[in-house]
């Protein structure tokens, strides 16, 4: 049986709430579906450098995991992993979370580059909450010169409420 985590949770009560609002309340009924946008840089496998990346860039991740600790549900994470995520919050469009990343990254690339040669994967993780049953987004092309830089691919997040 598969586990809802609690940041999921939260979004889903979120959306519930939005939606009751919405169903309650006619004035709301006209208004474009509501959107939430996030992104982050994740690199997995360079748990020896964790805390080097910090001492090098300055940078301290959003979060850290090592290989071998406690997931959930007695579960362990099978790879280190160190992610950057845009601390803009949910009213900031797509592209100002893939700019802040690229603002914050972009002084140190070339040491961002090794670090990734070193890892098993890394991507930029875009993520999309909506009360939309098809949800999309675009990213111009100036934030995404993160990607090209970087070399790395993207993951995509859709979360529909």
């Amino acid at each position: 049986m598969a586990r809802i985590t609690t940041s999921v949770r939260r979004r889903l009560e979120r959306g519930r709430r939005r939606q009751k609002k919405i169903n309650g309340n006619p004035a709301y009924r006209g208004r474009p579906r509501f959107y939430s946008f996030d992104a982050s840089l994740r690199i997995a496998g360079v748990g020896l450098l964790h805390d080097i990346v910090s001492l090098k860039t300055g940078i301290l991740p959003t979060r850290t995991t090592r290989k071998g600790e406690l997931r959930a549900a007695e579960k362990l994470w099978s790879e280190d992993v160190w992610l950057l995520a845009s601390p803009l919050g949910g009213d900031a469009s797509l592209d100002e979370h893939v700019q802040w990343l690229w603002d914050t990254i972009a002084p140190h690339q070339d040491y961002f580059r090794e670090v990734i040669l070193q890892s098993t994967s890394t991507d930029i993780v875009l993520g999309c909450f909506s009360e939309s049953p098809y949800p999309y987004f675009t990213v111009k092309n100036e934030p995404l010169r993160l990607l090209m830089n970087l070399g790395v691919g993207v993951s995509f997040n859709f979360t529909c409420v």
